[in-house]
């Protein structure tokens, strides 16, 4: 098994190094346009104060005519300046978009992480379903949903939230909505936004796969009021859920059953190579 990566490894600290130059570009670049943004408008309104006086003068027709030729020389000059400046404006438009997206991208995967690290920060049980509820609650944005436990070709409700756990029924592995979710080990969400959150019409189904083996399902009735979409973030923390809260639930399970696992040097090389 590959080693995992630490945060404060070489190549944690590399890849942090990388982004900071980058980003300390991206800051220099933005001053650059800012500079050059305003020598272009002090240079208009210069132009513009001497276009004022020339034209209070009284002149000859041939210093009229250089006026003009004047005129006419500094109007292309200004027509110049003009498309620079708005070149100008579209590349800072753009880099702040791109600014936002990278900065968008940056929370989305500092979201993932932190999911991901508490998940596996703990072998006890209660901690984990405590730690997986709130990844639902902060990051997805429900206060009403329920975590099943497979029990033969049954799904057991085994705690809840927002809801009477003792109100809520076993599912068939296989029928309805959440049980063929269950059986298929495929995520479901529903596209209906207007039926009322039950059993029968949820709005995510959450099967909790070990190497390809149903352990469970989270079922998601409904989410906050504030929340108008399942966004790609929440897919992604569905995956990640559907994987991770399996795996860190199996170990948890297995750490309750026996206290006594031996943990020395020995018994990790007997298991290793057997």
């Amino acid at each position: 098994m590959a080693d995992e990566e630490k945060p404060n490894s070489p190549k944690s600290k590399g890849a942090a190094e990388d982004f900071l130059q980058v980003f300390k570009k991206g800051v220099q670049f933005t001053e650059e346009l800012l500079d050059e943004n305003e020598r272009l408008r002090v240079r208009v309104v210069q132009l513009e104060e001497e276009n004022h006086a020339l034209a209070a003068q009284k002149m000859d027709s041939q210093h009229f005519q250089e006026l003009l030729d004047q005129i006419k020389e500094m109007g292309g000059e200004g027509d110049r300046l003009l498309e620079r400046f708005s070149a100008v404006e579209s590349e800072s438009r753009d880099f702040k978009r791109r600014y936002q997206e990278i900065e968008e991208e940056n929370n989305r995967l500092a979201n993932l992480y932190i999911a991901s690290y508490q998940l596996h920060s703990t072998l006890d049980l209660a901690e984990v379903v405590r730690i997986a509820f709130e990844i639902i609650v902060n990051l997805v944005g429900s206060m009403d949903f329920t975590l099943f436990i497979r029990d033969g070709s049954k799904l057991v409700p085994v705690c809840a939230q927002g809801r009477d756990l003792a109100g809520l029924p076993l599912i068939t592995i296989g029928k309805g909505i959440a049980g063929k979710a269950a059986q298929q080990g495929v995520l479901y969400i529903s596209g209906d936004e207007m039926t009322e959150a039950s059993l029968q019409q949820p709005k995510v189904c959450l099967p909790l796969l070990m190497e390809g083996k149903l352990m469970g399902l989270i079922v998601i009735f409904s989410f906050l009021d504030h929340k108008m979409c399942i966004t790609e973030l929440d897919r992604e923390l569905f995956n990640l859920l559907g994987g991770h809260a399996a795996t860190a639930l199996y170990s948890a399970r297995l750490n309750a059953d026996s206290k006594t696992i031996n943990r020395d040097a020995a018994s990790y090389i007997k298991i290793l190579n057997s």
